[in-house]
């Protein structure tokens, strides 16, 4: 049975103050006199009186019994009736035709039959979804005093919601049973059997929780996706169930152990442990959600720390940067080994074309051999020798630049000076975020992504990541399979910056675009534009909202709550009684 005081069913509070005395349990002169007409005698006066007031405070009648004694001598008072009177009746039609006149005074209903077809029509309706029973109770006494009418006994209402939901219960994990193939069932109930490597059931590993949602645990959280993915889709079992019914049946499961289950009915064993499946299902997948989304703003944040260190340490990279520009200045101006390389390949070219110099292209080679002394392989070799003159002058300078550490420490010097003076923290991140690229590409393809609107930009960038994700160049190229743009409109001017190279016309560079998508991906996650398909804390917010048709309803059932006087008066007592 459901304790009373757990709902909204109106009832006297142990204390009572006086100013909710005053308030609520002084009679008015027109109805004293209206009491004294009706009445007799002081007793029935003091009870009429006790009746009206109490059905004006809670909208049903208490028996005189259970009226506080403050309150009967709280009205006596009022009333200036003899001091010992008490609120009896010796005959209960009398009783019955005093509840009558408080209800014409009131101008409420008295239909026993109508109130119960209201309270089962709105907590079958309810029960659909909710699990309480003092929720079920409280929504049908919403019903009743909407419809006018005087409310039942709070035992009919206990009885009522007690059954109905029992049948509605059962009827629900009927669904979800009949929903399963047979090998799923027989699955789920091997659960029960089958042991794990610690000695305890399988059905334990389902309630076990998965360790922290930390990157050193992906590997064990990925295994676990695997392990309650193989149990079955359990979105087609629950389909149709209301969230608040597979949470409350899960948690049933959860609170039972092994033993406990195989004591079950079939069908309500199965149905409890697909829930818990379920929920298990959806966990994991919040895990590695919240997962991701902590890893890269840990990454963010190191990327701005090394920002933050580099201003600490610019003077000494700008030194070491000019010192190196000065080096390699050196090997390619006047003077130095890549400008008397060239020199030395154009004088060796000179000599040959001077030689040459207005031959015709179809001259015979006796004329070519002829200009060059008889002998045309020594003009080839010379040029031979020209080009590779020039090509050690390149070397000169390259090997200027090995030696300072290489191209790529040289640019990523460089990168880390414009990031200061451009407060640029995003040509960072890929610095850090690059070890755990490999994870995060595999955590995005075990992972099901889905966009809550219809802009779909992030996860069009990050399917054009993972299919170039076996790129190791330093390039990607900047259109998609159909030869249109990927669209990165989304990313700040910072990104766009780092992602796109002015000089790489219709390419992107690949380290920052990963980067860059790895970023939005989390922050569309934290902000519900982007949806893990199976995830509770990550689901769609937008498969929650009610239809519009369904809204609409809601409006006019409060229009028409508010225009009706005495159910809001009467809702707002029912509130207000319900002790704290």
């Amino acid at each position: 049975m459901t304790s009373i005081e757990r709902t909204a069913y109106p009832r006297f509070k142990r204390l009572i103050t006086a100013h909710e005395l005053h308030l609520f349990f002084s009679p008015t002169r027109d109805e004293l006199r209206w009491a004294a007409d009706a009445t007799d005698g002081d007793e029935h006066l003091l009870a009429l009186l006790l009746m009206l007031k109490s059905y004006q405070r809670m909208g049903c009648f208490p028996a005189l019994e259970d009226v506080p004694e403050q309150v009967v001598e709280f009205v006596r008072r009022q009333v200036e009736l003899p001091e010992g009177t008490l609120p009896l009746y010796r005959a209960e039609r009398t009783a019955k035709h005093h509840r009558g006149l408080v209800r014409k005074k009131v101008g409420v209903k008295y239909d026993q039959g109508e109130a119960r077809k209201i309270v089962e029509r709105s907590i079958r309706k309810e029960a659909a979804a909710k699990n309480r029973p003092a929720d079920l109770i409280n929504i049908a006494l919403e019903k009743v005093v909407e419809a006018g009418l005087e409310l039942p006994g709070f035992s009919t209402f206990d009885k009522m919601a007690s059954k109905i939901r029992t049948g509605v219960n059962a009827s629900i994990r009927e669904g979800i049973h009949d929903r399963m193939t047979p090998a799923q069932r027989a699955g789920l109930l091997r659960l029960l059997e089958e042991r794990d490597a610690d000695g305890t059931t399988l059905f334990n590993r389902l309630k076990k929780p998965a360790k922290g949602p930390t990157w050193s645990h992906f590997k064990n959280l990925a295994k676990r996706l695997e392990w309650v993915d193989g149990l079955g889709d359990t979105s087609v079992w629950m389909e149709s169930v209301a969230t608040g019914k597979i949470t409350d049946f899960a948690g049933e499961a959860d609170a039972a152990d092994a033993s406990e289950l195989r004591d079950y009915a079939p069908i309500k064993q199965i149905a409890l442990i697909a829930c818990l499946a379920h929920k298990a299902r959806m966990r994991v997948r919040d895990d590695l959600a919240r997962m991701f989304c902590k890893r890269v703003a840990t990454k963010i944040k190191k990327a701005k720390e090394e920002l933050e260190a580099i201003r600490l340490a610019e003077r000494e990279i700008v030194e070491a940067l000019i010192g190196n520009y000065r080096t390699v200045l050196k090997n390619i101006d006047d003077g130095g080994p890549a400008q008397e390389a060239l020199a030395r390949a154009a004088a060796m070219t000179a000599e040959v074309r001077h030689a040459l110099d207005g031959l015709d292209d179809e001259a015979p080679v006796d004329e070519v051999a002829q200009r060059l002394g008889g002998k045309v392989s020594p003009a080839v070799l010379a040029m031979a020798k020209a080009l590779l003159v020039q090509a050690g002058g390149l070397g000169a300078v390259t090997k200027a630049v090995e030696e300072l550490g290489g191209f790529g420490q040289q640019y990523e010097q460089i990168e880390k000076v414009s990031a200061h003076h451009g407060n640029f923290w995003e040509v960072l991140l890929y610095g850090q975020i690059g070890r755990d690229r490999a994870v995060m590409f595999d955590l995005a393809e075990k992972v099901e992504f889905t966009e809550t609107s219809e802009d779909r930009r992030v996860l069009d960038a990050l399917a054009h990541a993972m299919r170039h994700q076996s790129a190791r160049g330093e390039y990607i190229t900047a259109f998609d399979e159909e030869g249109k743009e990927v669209d990165i409109s989304f990313a700040t001017q910072n990104w766009r910056k780092a992602v796109v190279d002015k000089t790489r016309t219709g390419q992107f560079v690949r380290k920052h675009f990963e980067a860059m998508v790895f970023t939005a991906l989390a922050e569309e996650l934290r902000t519900g534009d982007v949806a893990v398909v199976g995830s509770e804390e990550y689901a769609d917010w937008s498969k929650q909202l009610l239809d519009w048709e369904v809204v609409k309803g809601l409006s006019r059932n409060s229009q028409r709550a508010h225009d009706d006087s005495y159910g809001t008066s009467l809702r707002c007592r029912i509130a207000r009684i319900r002790p704290v």
